[in-house]
């Protein structure tokens, strides 16, 4: 996979390949910060410690605080854009994309949400299940994928693209770092579950670039994880955090 072949941004703003990687690391650190360290350590310990026996609430607790943290991190990257002179079209919001993306995002969301269920007892009756959280966590959710995409393989690669980095190294640094704050879980780290979404951010930076850097086809399969996937996706942070505190 080359940068030639699958490249197809139409800007010519370039940077320095330092200059890039300190503006994509920049957002990484932020990530690690809002994300990571508070809702992923913090907010999912503290949840987890005061409501253990009400798992569904305190997802949505936790998909509330997301929430707000997002609108933080969106409305950085906003200014950002602005301040040089871009809008997020420049990384690749509501870009035109390819029908082949597309598919495979749809594709890919469904998989996701399969996934979601695999741990559920139950999953035709969990997929079924609605209740009070599961509407407004479904909006919630939409906006989570967006404000990730938006910074990981929107802005994260674009900085990378504009400093010339190889779109394989692009796509890769891309997996890595979205799965490096995923690995936090409560008080503790997690490497299966940092490997794991290393893997799943990998295929949607993948998807990032066929459909043109576009940010719909890889927005609307993260956003089906979320909108169909949750309660049970964000319960499986906390599942994780009981599960790691019992061992530790």
């Amino acid at each position: 996979m080359s940068s030639s072949t699958l490249d197809t941004s139409t800007s010519t703003r370039s940077l320095s390949p330092r200059i890039a990687w300190r503006n994509a690391l920049g957002l990484v650190v932020l990530l690690w910060l809002l994300f990571g360290l508070v809702n992923f350590g913090l907010v999912t310990n503290y949840l987890v410690t005061t409501i253990p026996n009400n798992l569904l609430l305190a997802s949505f607790l936790l998909d509330l605080s997301f929430g707000i943290t997002m609108v933080i991190l969106v409305g950085l990257i906003v200014l950002w854009q602005r301040k040089h002179g871009e809008t997020l079209w420049d990384i690749g919001w509501r870009r035109p994309t390819t029908t082949i993306a597309i598919i495979i995002g749809v594709i890919y969301g469904a998989l996701w949400v399969i996934l979601s269920y695999l741990r559920v007892p139950h999953p035709i009756q969990g997929f079924l299940a609605l209740s009070w959280e599961r509407p407004l966590m479904m909006l919630i959710g939409v906006f989570l994928a967006f404000g990730e995409e938006l910074a990981m393989r929107g802005f994260f690669m674009e900085q990378l693209r504009r400093g010339g980095i190889p779109t394989w190294l692009q796509i890769t640094s891309s997996a890595f770092f979205s799965g490096s704050y995923h690995g936090i879980i409560g008080l503790h780290y997690s490497l299966f579950y940092a490997f794991s979404s290393m893997i799943l951010f990998g295929i949607l930076a993948v998807i990032h670039v066929i459909g043109k850097r576009s940010l719909t086809p890889n927005t609307i399969a993260h956003a089906m994880a979320h909108f169909f996937g949750d309660p049970f996706l964000t319960m499986g942070i906390l599942s994780g955090a009981i599960a790691l505190a019992s061992i530790h």
